[in-house]
């Protein structure tokens, strides 16, 4: 199994200057659009909306990337929560983190990650 773990904030929304609404998502019809070639990819969320929304509204959000969604990490640091989430699924072979804070995983964190840059 290969998995995709992905932000929100950051990553699939571009985080507003001051004078710049937000447009939750603007970035899901390309990465809908990136992943296409490979049907294979899941997605598992780490973002922080984990905590305030549903599995089934987190997929609802995830539109055309919805049926590769397969769960969420738990509660907690995000390094730590994927490190445990790959821990209890050994069917993943190949995974990639997507985020947009380096804060967010230590120095010696060795697992795949690409930054994004959250005002881009």
């Amino acid at each position: 199994m290969r998995v995709l773990f992905l932000d929100f904030d950051g990553v699939l929304t571009k985080v507003a200057g001051e004078d710049e609404p937000v447009v939750l998502f603007e970035w899901l019809p390309l990465m809908s659009e990136l992943l296409a070639p490979w049907p294979d990819v899941c997605i598992v969320v780490h973002s922080t909306w984990r905590y305030d929304h549903t599995d089934e509204e987190l997929r609802e959000l995830l539109g055309p990337l919805a049926a590769r969604f397969i769960g969420t990490v738990p509660r907690g640091p995000r390094a730590e929560a994927i490190r445990w989430f790959l821990y209890s699924n050994p069917a993943i072979k190949d995974y990639l983190v997507v985020d947009d804070s380096c804060a967010e995983f230590p120095e010696d964190y060795s697992g795949p990650l690409v930054l994004c840059d959250p005002l881009f």
